[in-house]
């Protein structure tokens, strides 16, 4: 996401499927972060998965038809979201 900050990343190849995370901030809502991100992944062949919260903590997660998944959490505060995205998908499709 543009202007975002990254905090921390991983990556396993080695696994099946394949997994990546990381933790970025931004001076943004955290809807801002679902609308950025939610055409990314559609564009890539993510379906939406109905819901978008846990509790207080805004969520969305995402499918595609291979079993592929990735999940996005955000948690506002002062104006500040931090956001995890988790991704679970075919070593292939990391780039």
């Amino acid at each position: 996401m543009p202007k975002a900050s990254l905090k921390s990343s991983s990556l396993d190849k080695s696994s099946s499927p394949a997994s990546a995370g990381l933790v970025g901030t931004i001076a943004a809502p955290a809807s801002a972060v679902l609308a950025f991100y939610t055409p990314v992944l559609t564009a890539q062949g993510f379906k939406p998965v109905p819901g978008d919260k846990v509790g207080s903590t805004k969520v969305k997660d995402f499918v595609r038809s291979n079993g592929e998944t990735v999940m996005i959490s955000v948690v506002e505060e002062a104006g500040v979201s931090t956001f995890t995205i988790g991704a679970n998908v075919a070593a292939g499709s990391l780039k």
